[in-house]
């Protein structure tokens, strides 16, 4: 594989002071020790990462009723994760801006092995799946993302023995049209999932295993969320996965197809567990660090990053509000007794229903680049297909990141999810 960071453009022409770095990396080192400070307090494992540890805070602070902890506490403990959170953010880009090269991973990156719990074998016959590849999109095109997916769709088939009537693809080349049915869209992404939960024929404890190889974006919580007294609803971050069609097609954004927020898949990922249990593998090949800042370096190839800022509307109502709006709209139909509405800042994810496998950190690029033959793929995607072909078919999850973190010098893939210490069903049966 090609040096990344040639891939489709020369090295970086303008160079960002190392000072500048220097000057990230005490602040977040400082902050660090703060969130280990937090982490300890409120009794949070140090392992579980950065992205947990806020969520968590966020989540005791609505539900606490200690007494050694103020409403105001708890937002001044929060602000800070979140601040640490977006130095990362720009510390990945201000390394973009200074290294053509790959920015090697740091130690608090690296995943540790797990043990794993309860190997079970997979029945390709009761196996199932959607793999999503977007290339065509109206900002920043892509190039690798429907060869990503044909590749993991061929791994599915003919490795892993899959039935092909029980995978469907959802694919989007340059050249696609938005009328063909299986065309990447935002409506047919949302139905498409809804399916498994629906469809007669796969029952309870199948495995289901969905793919989404495209660009993806990060919101502020604060442009739909007030800080208020003692609130903690405005920090972090709401990621998402962008449909093919993700646009604003006239002056007046009259039109508007939003972002898939991970408010709305994470909801409707838990309506599928209701349905047909808990064996769900979500993978996804893209990255959101570069919304978070709003700076993405002028520097940067965009066709090599699979991030795209924000989507913002011309009539100055933020985009993340039309995107959540949308999302609840289309689960009213689902929701279940106790579901907490997108719409509400008390939302909280539900990681019982699925295990997430992702390219990177929340705080680091996911990359695209060209091979020797002349084609393009996901670096994380070729070293998942790399790892699943010659490795050893008894990891976890968590130890799949591992093996694959060592060919992705600045990519550390991650595994999310109560299950994710569990063997990694999707390997061929010999």
């Amino acid at each position: 594989m090609p040096h990344p960071g040639n891939a489709f453009t020369s090295a970086h022409e303008h160079a960002v002071p190392v000072a500048d770095i220097e000057s990230i990396e005490q602040q977040i080192v400082s902050h660090k020790m703060q969130e280990a400070r937090i982490a300890k307090k409120y009794g949070i494992p140090g392992n579980v990462g950065s992205t947990a540890i806020l969520q968590t805070v966020k989540d005791i602070s609505r539900n606490s009723m200690d007494p050694r902890y103020s409403p105001d506490e708890f937002k001044r403990d929060a602000e800070a994760l979140d601040a640490l959170f977006k130095l990362r953010c720009r510390r990945a880009q201000l390394q973009e801006q200074r290294l053509p090269g790959p920015i090697p991973n740091s130690s608090e990156q690296t995943p540790k092995p797990m043990d794993i719990e309860s190997p079970r074998a997979l029945d390709p016959y009761r196996s199932w799946g959607v793999i999503i590849g977007i290339d065509a999109y109206q900002s920043s095109p892509l190039r690798g993302c429907v060869s990503d997916a044909r590749a993991v769709h061929h791994y599915l088939v003919r490795v892993v023995g899959v039935p092909e009537s029980h995978v469907r693809l959802l694919l989007a080349p340059c050249d696609s049209s938005p009328e063909t049915l299986d065309f990447p869209s935002r409506t047919n992404i949302i139905e498409t999932l809804h399916s498994f939960r629906t469809n007669p024929l796969i029952r309870k404890d199948d495995d289901i295993i969905i793919y989404f190889s495209g660009h993806g974006a990060s919101y502020h919580c604060s442009d739909f969320f007030p800080s208020e007294s003692g609130g903690t609803a405005h920090t972090g971050a709401i990621e998402a996965i962008c449909p093919a069609d993700r646009c604003i097609d006239d002056v007046n954004g009259r039109h508007i197809v939003p972002d898939i927020s991970d408010r709305e898949l994470n909801t409707i990922l838990h309506l599928i567990r209701v349905e047909k249990g808990e064996n769900i593998t979500v993978i996804t090949d893209c990255c959101y660090a570069g919304g978070v800042t709003r700076e993405i370096p002028s520097t940067l190839s965009r066709g090599t990053i699979r991030n795209l800022p924000p989507l913002l509307d011309r009539v100055n109502t933020g985009g993340l509000e039309l995107m959540l709006r949308a999302g609840d709209e289309s689960l009213k139909e689902y929701s279940l007794p106790g579901t907490v509405s997108v719409l509400k800042g008390n939302w909280s994810p539900l990681n019982a229903s699925h295990v997430l496998l992702a390219a990177c950190t929340d705080y680091q690029f996911a990359r695209e680049v060209r091979k020797d033959d002349g084609t393009v793929r996901g670096i994380f995607t070729e070293a998942l297909m790399s790892a699943l072909r010659s490795g050893p078919h008894t990891q976890s999850y968590h130890d799949l990141c591992c093996t694959i973190s060592t060919t992705t010098p600045f990519q550390t893939p991650i595994a999310i999810g109560e299950n994710s210490n569990k063997l990694f069903p999707w390997y061929p049966r010999f």
